[in-house]
């Protein structure tokens, strides 16, 4: 088990903890008005709950699935395939800002391996830039507030182009 799952188990067991101790029956639980989350803030709750105990590779692989799943999000609506939702895709565009200022420093020398190619560290200064133009593009999407489908796609495109860019160089593809 992950260390990520580990810590969302403990959570939640102590949730549950709690909730017995403090004598909240399931009828009284039912009457509370339950939150909604998407994968985009579970996969953001995941990537808070990151602790120096982990590797920077298993570090950056929550990161980029936290990326990914906002993508996963986002791209159905730019392709038409899923309704534009715009707080949906403002909450992608903020998980990938903070993944953003996070990810470049989990690339230490000696942290080869995983999905990062050695060309991150054969070429330090072309994988910054790379790592600027995505957050540049994710900081110019969110200024944008991207409220209908044609905003988001001059907006988010962008910022998917950037993914695909570093991805070419500088990302190795998992064999499934």
């Amino acid at each position: 088990m992950s260390p990520i799952k580990k810590l969302l188990s403990l959570v939640l067991a102590v949730f549950a903890l709690s909730v017995v101790v403090s004598g909240c029956s399931k009828e009284e639980a039912a009457d509370e008005p339950q939150a909604e989350t998407s994968p985009v803030a579970e996969a953001h709750a995941e990537s808070e709950a990151m602790d120096d105990t982990m590797s920077p590779q298993d570090e950056r692989h929550e990161l980029m699935e936290s990326v990914k799943d906002g993508a996963q999000v986002v791209g159905p609506m730019l392709q038409g395939k899923k309704d534009y939702d715009a707080a949906a895709a403002m909450q992608a565009l903020e998980t990938w800002r903070e993944v953003g200022t996070k990810f470049g420093a989990l690339f230490p020398d000696g942290s080869e391996g995983g999905e990062a190619a050695p060309a991150i560290w054969e070429d330090r200064d072309g994988f910054n830039a790379a790592l600027t133009e995505w957050r540049d593009a994710t900081n110019a999407a969110i200024a944008v507030n991207p409220q209908t489908l044609d905003d988001a796609k001059a907006s988010i495109g962008p910022v998917f182009n950037t993914c695909k860019n570093c991805h070419d160089t500088y990302r190795i593809e998992e064999e499934e």
